[in-house]
This record gives C-alpha cells, sequence and structure tokens, in this order.
C-alpha cells in the first residue's frame, strides 16, 4: 500500500518537475528578457531545486568485479553480485567470491561476513 502511494505521488510530480525546470532555464539563459528582473538568479534557484526534489533518480552500481584475498600479496578473486531478496524499496544483494585455488579458498574461510548498507538520500 505504501509503495503504491510513493508511486502515486512520483508520477503526480513528473509534470511539476518538468515544469520547474524549464522555468528554472527560462529565468537563467542569458538571452531572455526574464533573466534581467530583479531576484531572477533565486527565482531559477527555487524551480531548480523544485525540479531536483521531484526528479526520479536512477540507483548506481555497485561496480565491484574482484577482491583481492589473502592480504596485500594476495591473490585477486572474482565477485558475482546476486540479488537475494528483491522488495519494491529495497534489494538485498550478496556479493559471492569465486576461486578454485585451495589457499584463497582457506584465506576466503577465515575472513568474517560483511554486511555493506547503501546510504538512503
Amino acid at each position: 500500500m505504501l509503495y503504491q502511494l510513493y508511486e502515486a505521488q512520483r508520477a503526480l510530480m513528473a509534470p511539476f518537475s518538468e515544469f520547474a525546470s524549464a522555468s528554472s532555464k527560462l529565468y537563467n539563459h542569458p538571452l531572455s528578457p526574464f533573466t534581467h528582473t530583479p531576484m531572477a538568479q533565486r527565482i531559477s534557484a527555487g524551480f531548480d531545486l523544485m525540479h531536483r526534489l521531484a526528479k526520479d533518480y536512477e540507483k548506481p552500481a555497485f561496480g565491484i568485479e574482484s577482491v583481492r584475498v589473502g592480504g596485500p600479496g594476495g591473490i585477486e578473486v572474482a565477485v558475482q553480485e546476486q540479488v537475494t531478496i528483491d522488495k519494491p524499496f529495497c534489494r538485498l544483494v550478496r556479493f559471492k567470491r569465486f576461486t578454485d585455488e585451495p589457499g584463497a579458498l582457506a584465506a576466503m574461510k577465515r575472513q568474517p561476513v560483511v554486511l555493506v548498507v547503501a546510504p538512503l538520500s
């Protein structure tokens, strides 16, 4: 239920976001007559802020493809990103390390499990 309300709000704000972006450019473009009015920079900044608040941002990739196991002189092992749980607001991602070398396997078993939490903003 909460996710549907969030999606409805985001869909309703999309036209206002585009309007705010266009209005910000109108008050900021050097050839526009509105640029030379008093408080034009502040009005443009306000519209730009409204655009950024209503804009939908994509989640960036983690980009972890390999890690070093066994200290500074260790071995590079491949990492595969596996989505364990997929919910509307979040994903639980597991980074699985793969190697066939016995020394690296022993070092990986001694290492602790780490939970990485991406910041929310």
